[in-house]
């Protein structure tokens, strides 16, 4: 059998991820087997074991993925001079990504994942480690704000980047229960709580 290229390789570990992530979404982790992976991928059971070992190696990777896709959201900032502005540029893209398909069924595996984390060590490593990238921006830029002013130095910049992230947290959880969800509530939510942070003139 001719050895397929790398891009090859890699345009089928891509497959196998998309149908398993798919499956995740509507079926759960545990509920999923590597039968339905295969089933939905079209692709031979050879060729998924070719690049997963097994069902957690495959969780790991969408983890991976995951966290990928949150990390890509956070370059919002990147052209903002303003840190508040910085900030307004995050929670958009994040609302905006909640709203759509692939975003949401994105947070119906993180939602998955946050459960997996209690009882496996590696998936809790990788959780984590998602969550301390957006605490540890938000924090730079809050501090970038406390530097030229505009935010109360009396803030502790850490504190309240993880409310800031628990807050987008809680919108993830209550979109994906089916609760009345307004993105122009929440950015506005978000405002207010900026608004808070403001030094006092």
């Amino acid at each position: 059998m001719p050895k397929l290229r790398p891009e090859t390789m890699a345009a089928r570990r891509d497959e196998i991820l998309a149908a398993a992530a798919a499956c995740f979404a509507r079926q759960g982790f545990h509920q999923t087997t590597i039968a339905d992976v295969i089933a939905e991928s079209g692709l031979s059971a050879g060729c998924i074991y070719g690049h997963f070992a097994g069902k957690d190696e495959l969780i790991q990777a969408i983890g991976e993925q995951r966290h990928a896709r949150d990390a890509a959201l956070l370059t919002a900032a990147r052209d903002s001079s303003d840190p508040l502005d910085g900030l307004r540029a995050i929670a958009r893209a994040a609302l905006a990504d909640m709203q759509k398909e692939d975003g949401l069924r994105s947070r119906r595996i993180a939602l998955q994942l946050w459960a997996e984390a209690l009882r496996d060590d590696a998936i809790r490593v990788q959780v984590t480690e998602g969550v301390r990238r957006p605490i540890a921006l938000i924090a730079e830029l809050l501090q970038g704000g406390q530097r030229s002013g505009v935010i109360d130095r009396a803030i502790n910049p850490r504190s309240m980047a993880r409310t800031m992230v628990a807050m987008f947290q809680g919108f993830v959880l209550q979109r994906l229960w089916g609760e009345p969800f307004s993105t122009s509530e929440a950015m506005a939510a978000f405002e207010a709580l900026l608004s808070g942070l403001a030094t006092r003139r």
